[in-house]
């Protein structure tokens, strides 16, 4: 389902870490009934211990955006679909492929009679209708909402103009649930593959409303684990096997102890002694580890980018959000603060990720260059900014969180900034994950810094953040001519492949180009130090970065 370009680089990912790791064979082969088969067990005790950069903000995935709580969530639950051993997404919970109605509207599931919650409830139809209708509810405000969008109308709902039990999911038996669309998806199958289509206990989940994934024991799961030992702001916990999972059999750790720790430095020597087994790792410690086993890097879908609140009454201005966008060198960012095979950016949508179903043209090539480092152009932006605005000098905060390398990118851009517009002066605010993500859900601040991985691998992942509709928005910003372009794409030309796409780039060089909503930075780049050991860790392009469903330790 995955375009093949990308499962291409998926198979590349989990080869290198099999390569890196050693010689011996996979763990795992594909019988004909599409389950799991498992050739020799590893003989080795079965418990790994790995970091994690950010703090685990929630385990409820009608709220949950970050990619630390993503991981997470999808290690411990699952939907239709799940990611194979080859990269792509293949039944999951699912008993089979869905019949799909004609005209492309109406997909009906049977689920599996063997799947399971971890307190031991079925996995029901149910369980899909009360987690959707509770994700375009208005009052969950869920920043997944916009992917929700293909479903009969849940733009309606999410906008308080129907009640959420007319949503298009329906249970027409204790094990069939039925999908209505408002339009022809092509990609709606992968979006069944994503955290914010994974279904939650209706029973648990209703019973604890708005405590539902505050820790670990307020959560049911229904995936390869269940978390352990999170009480909701603890920076470790643990997940085990889940013995009520359908392929419980088939999971081979039997422990996975997480530790937040954001200082690279630190993780090297817990990785050297031994104590971790897997740890994130960038510059200048990439050079060090250059053709070691060890180190494991590809490339990955992900875009770093600052954005503005639009808010405020300075970075409300255009020709503001103009000169901060042109004006840092990006080529020296990678270069200096990453040096992990990330490359500059000079668009919102990743290279490498979709394409013109026409032509086969990458996304990013088509759309081209949209914000570039051009210091000339970046001043007379700033003089027309500050002649708009009345003013000669300028202050603003910049928010980022305390990742180590959240805060070399902020006085790295801090220091071009103020190198390059004179009279502009930039505070920095390093705050943990989670409250940087609810200082910009609430608009309290004027710069901000951070990541973005889509799910799935479509220009929309992207596009549909700024809409005005989105929870994802922090921006403010909105746009009817941005909200009608992508509404087409989801209606008048649903089965228009080609006057989507040309939708698509409108959509980007409105967002980019005209109004500067954010400031792309960088594609990156996956680089992680993993125990030679520690074998058929699946490594992502999309999504959640990583899968342990087959990992296992190698004696």
């Amino acid at each position: 389902m995955l375009k093949d370009k990308w499962v291409i680089t998926t198979t590349l990912a989990i080869s290198l870490v099999l390569a890196g790791c050693s010689t011996g064979d996979a763990a795992n082969t594909e019988n004909s009934e599409g389950t799991a088969a498992t050739s020799t067990p590893a003989a080795a005790e079965q418990v790994i211990t790995i970091t994690n950069t950010g703090e685990l903000a929630s385990l409820d995935n009608a709220v949950s955006a970050d990619n630390s709580s993503l991981v997470v969530l999808e290690n411990a639950n699952e939907g239709l679909y799940r990611v194979g051993d080859d990269g792509a997404f293949e039944l999951g919970i699912a008993a089979e492929e869905p019949v799909i109605s004609e005209d492309g509207l109406e997909y009906t599931f049977k689920i599996r009679e063997d799947a399971n919650w971890s307190n031991g409830d079925p996995v029901t139809a149910e369980d899909f209708v009360y987690t959707y209708q509770k994700i375009v509810d208005p009052a969950t405000a869920s920043p997944n909402i916009n992917k929700l969008y293909p479903l009969k109308n849940a733009e309606a709902i999410n906008n308080g103009e129907l009640d959420k039990t007319e949503l298009g999911v329906e249970a027409i038996d204790e094990k069939t649930v039925k999908f209505t669309l408002g339009n022809p998806t092509a990609y709606f199958k992968d979006l069944l593959g994503t955290s914010s289509y994974l279904p939650q206990n209706h029973q648990v989940a209703n019973e604890l409303g708005s405590a539902y994934g505050t820790n670990s024991e307020n959560t049911v799961y229904n995936g390869p684990f269940v978390v352990e030992g999170w009480e909701g702001t603890d920076l470790n916990w643990s997940m085990v096997p889940n013995e009520a999972y359908w392929d419980a059999e088939n999971v081979q750790l039997d422990q996975i102890n997480w530790e937040v720790s954001k200082e690279i430095a630190t993780n090297i020597n817990l990785f050297e002694s031994g104590a971790v087994q897997l740890t994130q790792i960038s510059n200048p410690y990439i050079e060090q580890y250059a053709g070691s086993e060890a180190l494991v890097t590809e490339p990955k879908a992900l875009s770093g980018y600052a954005w503005f609140n639009q808010g405020r009454t300075s970075t409300a201005n255009v020709h503001l959000r103009k000169a901060l966008s042109y004006s840092f060198d990006k080529e020296a960012y990678v270069d200096t603060v990453l040096n992990d095979g990330s490359v500059p950016s000079n668009g919102f949508v990743p290279s490498n990720y979709a394409y013109n179903p026409e032509t086969d043209e990458d996304f990013r090539e088509e759309s081209g260059d949209l914000a570039v480092y051009d210091v000339e152009t970046a001043q007379a932006e700033w003089e027309t900014a500050k002649e708009e605005l009345g003013i000669e000098t300028l202050s603003l905060e910049f928010l980022t969180s305390d990742t180590e390398t959240s805060k070399t990118t902020a006085e790295f851009l801090q220091s071009q900034w103020q190198d390059n517009l004179p009279g502009l002066t930039i505070t920095i605010r390093n705050v943990p994950l989670k409250s940087r993500m609810e200082s910009t859900t609430n608009g309290d601040y004027d710069i901000a810094y951070g990541t973005y991985t889509p799910s799935y691998a479509d220009p929309i992942a992207f596009l549909e953040m700024y809409e005005s509709t989105s929870g994802l928005n922090s921006s403010r910003f909105a746009d009817e001519g941005y909200d009608a372009l992508l509404d087409e794409t989801r209606s008048t030309y649903a089965n228009d492949p080609e006057g989507r796409w040309e939708a698509l780039l409108a959509a980007e060089e409105t967002l980019i180009a005209e109004n500067a909503v954010n400031a792309p930075i960088y594609q990156g780049a996956n680089a992680n130090l993993i125990d030679p050991s520690l074998k058929d860790v699946q490594i992502q392009p999309v999504g959640a970065a990583m899968y342990f469903r087959t990992a296992y330790v190698e004696e």
